[in-house]
């Protein structure tokens, strides 16, 4: 309707937020805490970046005494999260981390510093302690440091009707956090199969698990990637996928909860890298090591912007001769460098989902060569057509037109080519393809395209 006013579920989570700020500011805590009974905590976790460091501190109490500091800290980025931990007693820490899961708690101590960790590890008891320790041995970013130690799995023997009050026999503290399958093992806790509950409570009591089990199953180590694990559960469409050792045994399920995470960290840092900022923490409001983290990447984008000024220079006297030369640079460049970022792009995406892999190498190469080819027919053929009718460059006739339509049609071809080599090239090395976006293609392209640029020129013109 003409006049109205569209209120979005944007602008409504919005105002929300900023009602619960301006509450937390005004310290009206009777209402803050009726808002925190209603809310979820991954809402919760939201509230913090708006907050100063004296709100913060004052949600932080009161999420301890309503017993939900356990479930926002999951949610928390990884600064609000240090926050938490320097500012807080460490007894107190240690209690709301005995509300958490093992899984979560390891990750929760691997991003702090050593010697706060070690304090903390002292202080907590019991199977926790046991869990989070082990989980710690296990390498960063693998199966192992991500699985959760707490699952159901019954010997080979047990009958349905057993299993079932078993698993109502379990108690809250007992039972895993998310549980969908029943896992089946030996005497050995060796993995043999798995069935769904739904299978479980459909069966007749007194059929064994051996007949139930589906012994073909899909399964990780503990030493796999986490980009491995997230892979296997999206292509088969797991809710959660069974963690075993060397010998077959199982140590711990990955559930979907945390694939969901490791997709999103993953995405996250390709993103930053394929930007040329590394590993930034984007939570970090530090200016200093913002600029730290940046500054090396860009170095590749500086040398290689001093290379191409040698260029230019190098062609100096063309460009005196012929100023017109300097008209067609920036979008000779600035098409390479975009199409080079396009190649490079959906090449490094495709190796991280696992569409693509080293035996690939020649086909991908092709098909992005002819890409640019097509690309840079169409896009010579148009800055050519512009160059011809446009007034100022009459007077070079069909030359200075056949020069940026060549230049440019060799430079999407090789910028294309370029942007699907490196990040192959990076791969067989095994180093991260998603470094070799952002400064390191582009810069090649652009050295790359003037002079491939002046050398057309040079030998039509001159």
């Amino acid at each position: 309707m003409e006049g109205q006013t569209i209120i979005t579920t944007q602008d409504v989570d919005e105002l929300f937020i900023s009602t619960v700020v301006r509450l937390i500011q005004r310290r009206a805590f009777p209402n803050l805490r009726n808002i925190i009974a209603k809310t979820h905590s991954a809402d919760i976790a939201r509230w913090f970046p708006r907050l100063r460091p004296e709100a913060k501190s004052s949600l932080f109490t009161l999420l301890i005494e309503e017993n939900r500091m356990g479930e926002v800290l999951c949610e928390l980025n990884a600064a609000d999260i240090n926050e938490f931990i320097e500012e807080t007693e460490p007894a107190t820490v240690v209690s709301v981390l005995h509300t958490m899961p093992a899984d979560d708690v390891t990750r929760i101590l691997s991003d702090i510093p050593e010697e706060k960790k070690e304090e903390l590890l002292n202080l907590i008891e019991g199977a926790t302690s046991e869990h989070v320790e082990q989980l710690l041995e296990y390498e960063e970013k693998t199966a192992g440091a991500i699985m959760s130690p707490n699952y159901f799995a019954l010997p080979q023997e047990t009958t349905a009707a057993e299993a079932t009050e078993m698993i109502r026999d379990l108690t809250e503290i007992d039972i895993p956090p998310i549980t969908f399958y029943v896992y089946v093992v030996d005497e050995e806790n060796k993995l043999k199969g798995v069935l769904s509950l739904r299978q479980l409570v459909q069966t007749k009591p007194g059929t064994p698990l051996k007949s139930l089990m589906t012994s073909h199953l899909y399964t990780v180590h503990t030493d796999m990637s986490q980009e491995t694990v997230a892979r296997a559960v999206a292509r088969y469409n797991l809710l959660a996928i069974p963690v075993i050792n060397s010998i077959g045994q199982l140590v711990g399920i990955v559930t979907i909860d945390d694939i969901v995470d490791v997709i999103r960290e993953e995405n996250t840092e390709d993103m930053l890298k394929m930007a040329g900022t590394g590993d930034l923490d984007i939570t970090s409001r530090s200016i200093f090591r913002n600029t730290r983290a940046r500054l090396p990447w860009l170095l590749a984008s500086f040398a290689g912007g001093l290379l191409a000024v040698y260029v230019i220079g190098f062609f100096e006297t063309q460009l005196k001769q012929i100023a017109a030369l300097a008209a067609f640079i920036p979008v000779i460049m600035g098409m390479g460098g975009n199409i080079g970022t396009q190649s490079s792009t959906i090449i490094v995406r495709s190796i991280a989902i696992g569409e693509v892999s080293i035996k690939d190498t020649w086909r991908v190469l092709w098909r992005e060569f002819s890409t640019g080819a097509l690309l840079g027919t169409t896009y010579g053929v148009l800055l050519g057509g512009f160059a011809y009718l446009f007034p100022q460059f009459r007077e070079y006739a069909w030359k200075l037109p056949l020069v940026v339509a060549l230049a440019i049609f060799v430079n999407m071809m090789i910028a294309a080519t370029v942007g699907t080599v490196i990040p192959m090239f990076f791969k067989r090395v095994n180093i991260d393809p998603a470094v070799a976006t952002g400064p390191f293609v582009t810069t090649a392209i652009d050295v790359i395209g003037i002079f491939t640029y002046f050398l057309f020129a040079n030998l039509f013109l001159f």
